[in-house]
């Protein structure tokens, strides 16, 4: 019994000694400041924590100024130790230096733990901490700014990086290295050596005669009819737009030849440019599309599929160009062409065979997946040299040269595009602009339809004072988690923007095909959209028609790969 009392006494004191262990003598207790944040130069948080305290000890938090302005603020522990004051006002002191002192009294009254620490109150005009409040409405000013003093589109592309990643960072201008980062980024996927190639068999077949056999083909089966000539312009652009992929060499290849036929044939000036220029816009639907490998490519989206669902779309802007086209011959008396007859049809047919060979080898390759759509570019650019070179021979070495010189300039622009994009695109990520501008829309809530609609005014908009390629590569990461939200197909959607985007190209005031035309016509600016309205109505209603009538691009697209 003895040793078991004795055994229980041990364990007793044991405890108590613990216990007293545990308990903190006045001396040991410590408090710290760990943190303090002003907010709008008028209210101040501060946060910290104490040891040697259990929960709800009561700290005492002291403000004072230069001036002898005083606030006195309380706090409590919490159960292990921290504790705060939040958005004191601070709007009275003055500037300079605000003392924060904090400390913990005893029962008697007696400071047994106290800290002490400053922070700085200035509200004079702070250009930086201004600018960065403001971040997206600062780099939309500069590049405004540079684009109206005449600076080519990368420069302000990229001067609107470097000035974001300087506020971002706070003027630290070692990390403009992130920009360098996400230019090589942008530039590195495989599938962009595709564009340099459909650049290189367009310019190839621009230089020589595949688009003049073309629209030979063409004007032999649909010239006599009302607004044949029209017509036949409209579907010259469709198909060479099978060859190139490319809206401006599509205005270049179809529009010089036709235009004097055209105003032979009694169409007024304004009516033909504009016919031109947005019968290109076919081109960047049918495939292969320059367009469409940047969205696929930026979107992680097939890009066989994007090809062959741009086919639906772009047959009906054909078809209703050729109705208004009509309409138009009809309405003004435009006299008609004789009639072909068949044996020269056939010698058309028999001449257009071989330029005819680049939709069937491209698009048939790339669809019985015999070559990618990159492989695709080269198989394009071998095609274009054997025809041109070696069948039709209009161009010797000296000419492969120039059009090879041509070429490398053209994709150097489109890479340093691509790069400065990509880096824009990435900063703006980074500062959260998109989900700012997204949650003021309120697209969030929004339907599929809704969705769709404002991804086609934010396409079509920016289209008409940007590169198309800058457009897609800033606004589709954007746009990509709202897509991704509202279960949108990613093919349709690729669709509806490439059509925006070709929609935007030819619209004022500064779709980049209205200066192509300007100059490859050498026709004042004005003149050059007078014409343009009914067509960009028309344009307009296919885009339309696509949000509200998906299976017009998503049709053939599920018969060839569902």
């Amino acid at each position: 019994m003895r040793k078991a009392a004795n055994r229980v006494a041990v364990w007793l004191f044991g405890v108590l000694g613990f216990l007293a262990a545990g308990l903190p003598a006045s001396g040991e207790v410590e408090i710290f400041i760990e943190e303090t944040a002003l907010a709008e130069k008028t209210s101040l948080s501060v946060y910290g924590y104490a040891e040697g305290v259990g929960s709800s000890r009561e700290v005492i938090v002291t403000l004072s100024d230069t001036a002898a302005n005083r606030i006195e603020q309380q706090s409590e522990t919490t159960i292990i130790g921290n504790w705060e004051v939040e958005d004191v006002d601070v709007s009275a002191f003055e500037d300079g230096e605000i003392t924060i002192t904090a400390f913990i009294e005893d029962a008697a009254g007696q400071r047994v733990a106290e800290v002490t620490t400053t922070v700085l109150l200035d509200r004079s005009f702070d250009l930086t901490a201004y600018l960065n409040k403001h971040l997206a409405a600062t780099i939309f000013l500069l590049m405004v700014v540079l684009l109206l003093l005449g600076f080519p589109m990368k420069i302000p592309l990229l001067a609107g990086a470097i000035l974001g990643v300087y506020l971002l960072y706070e003027g630290d201008l070692s990390k403009t290295q992130f920009i360098i980062q996400q230019m090589m980024a942008g530039i590195r996927p495989a599938a962009l050596i595709a564009v340099p190639m459909f650049i290189l068999s367009a310019d190839i077949m621009t230089r020589g005669k595949s688009a003049e056999k073309l629209i030979d083909l063409v004007m032999a089966f649909v010239r006599h009819i009302k607004g044949g000539l029209a017509i036949s312009t409209s579907g010259a652009c469709a198909m060479f737009g099978a060859v190139s992929g490319s809206t401006q060499a599509t205005v270049v290849a179809i529009g010089s030849p036709l235009r004097p036929r055209l105003k032979e044939g009694g169409y007024k000036d304004s009516f033909i440019i504009a016919l031109i220029v947005n019968s290109s816009d076919i081109a960047f639907l049918i495939p292969p599309s320059i367009g469409m490998i940047i969205y696929g490519i930026v979107a992680k989206t097939s890009i066989p599929e994007l090809f062959i669902a741009g086919i639906g779309p772009g047959l009906l802007i054909l078809l209703l160009f050729s109705i208004y086209s009509f309409l138009y011959a009809w309405i003004h008396k435009i006299p008609t062409e004789p009639k072909a007859s068949w044996s020269e049809r056939g010698r058309a047919l028999y001449r257009a065979l071989w330029p005819l060979g680049f939709p069937v080898i491209i698009i048939g390759g790339i669809f019985a997946g015999i070559f990618s759509p990159t492989e695709a570019g080269a198989v394009s650019v071998g095609y274009a040299i054997l025809l041109e070179g070696f069948i039709f021979r209009t161009m010797r070495v000296k000419d492969f040269y120039a059009t090879a010189l041509s070429t490398g300039l053209v994709t150097a622009v489109v890479f340093i595009l691509v790069g400065a994009g990509t880096a824009f695109a990435w900063v703006l990520s980074y500062a959260q602009v998109p989900q700012e501008l997204l949650a003021m829309i309120g697209i969030t809530e929004m339907g599929p339809y809704g969705v769709l609609a404002v991804i086609s005014i934010a396409f079509f908009v920016g289209c008409m004072f940007v590169d198309p390629i800058v457009v897609i590569l800033i606004l589709v990461p954007i746009f990509a988690p709202v897509v991704d939200a509202a279960g949108l197909d990613p093919v349709l959607v690729g669709t509806i923007i490439t059509l925006q985007v070709a929609i935007g190209s030819a619209t004022p005031p500064f779709g980049c095909d209205l200066f192509t035309a300007v100059a490859v016509f050498k026709r004042p600016y004005l003149e050059v959209i007078k014409g343009t309205p009914p067509f960009i109505f028309i344009l307009l209603s296919v885009a339309a028609a696509l949000i509200f009538f998906p299976q017009i691009a998503l049709f053939l697209r599920d018969l060839a790969f569902r």
